[in-house]
């Protein structure tokens, strides 16, 4: 279920596609489930369009290596989010005109930088999110075990089965260097908002000279379309039946999570009973 971010770690760096020299700061504007030529005309940059097989990216970006950022206004059924400070924007449809996903790199901290630094700012971007309306998203074959849990666990195990969405991850969780740095190399966030999903991915270099003090970040955000997010439940041809086949794919799962969460709470665990599964517009 995991995507991963569209350019290599060290050439986003660099910089990844065509860099931008224009003085004007670039303007993004796209809609989730709708037309990729809204993005077009609701945009002062040009995307560059590569398609194969059905499926067709619009890309855009700058370099890491220059000051200049675009400012981006993400609009969906969750409403409009923005940000100001956009290196780059990969639109993706399949089969037809309509945006399912976009992935979006910030600008985050320098290459090189303290690790308070992009803690802070990692911080200040859930809090961003959360005031927007965004919340944690747990899968639902995963056991709602709130942030203050996190400690009790070895790092993305419950119960000896590795998870996606776990205590560590919890948005609500303000973590200590500590637990920043024993995170993967890659660590992933999940939110959602009104039948959109979001993953939220820190991919983490540490300093070959000081890596207990610094390192090189890349912050990316991969929006999703209900549709396209719970295709990923599926393989194969099933994926194009997802809305047939996954209220029972959804009951399984439920029955998963009931289990593990008697067997956490007959430990001692404290589940976050107030958690509910976001509706699926498809299935009312």
């Amino acid at each position: 279920m995991i995507k991963y971010a569209s350019c290599a770690f060290f050439l986003a760096l660099a910089g990844c596609g065509d860099s931008n020299t224009n003085v004007e700061k670039p303007s993004i504007r796209f809609e989730l489930d709708a037309p990729v030529e809204n993005a077009f005309s609701g945009s002062s940059v040009q995307f560059q369009k590569d398609c194969m097989v059905g499926l067709c990216m619009y890309k855009y970006s700058l370099t890491f290596s220059e000051p200049l950022r675009a400012d981006l206004e993400m609009v969906s059924d969750a409403g409009s989010l923005k940000f100001d400070d956009v290196v780059s924007t990969k639109l993706t449809t399949f089969e037809s005109d309509t945006v399912t996903s976009a992935n979006v790199t910030l600008g985050g901290v320098k290459p090189d930088a303290e690790h308070t630094e992009a803690m802070m700012y990692h911080a200040q971007l859930l809090d961003t999110l959360r005031a927007e309306g965004w919340r944690r998203f747990i899968l639902q074959d995963e056991a709602r075990i709130p942030g203050t849990e996190a400690q009790k666990f070895k790092l993305y195990y419950v119960l000896d089965k590795p998870v996606g969405t776990g205590p560590w991850n919890d948005p609500e969780l303000r973590l200590t260097q500590e637990a920043w740095l024993s995170k993967r190399t890659l660590s992933n966030w999940y939110l959602q908002k009104d039948g959109v999903y979001l993953v939220l991915r820190v991919l983490r270099w540490d300093s070959e000279s000081v890596p207990e003090k610094k390192a090189s970040y890349l912050f990316t955000l991969e929006f999703e379309s209900e549709s396209e997010f719970y295709k990923d439940y599926f393989e194969g041809d099933d994926r194009e039946h997802w809305s047939t086949l996954l209220s029972a794919e959804l009951k399984r799962m439920a029955q998963e999570r009931a289990q593990t969460e008697a067997r956490l709470k007959k430990m001692g665990i404290a589940i976050d009973e107030d958690y509910q599964d976001p509706p699926i517009k498809a299935l009312e």
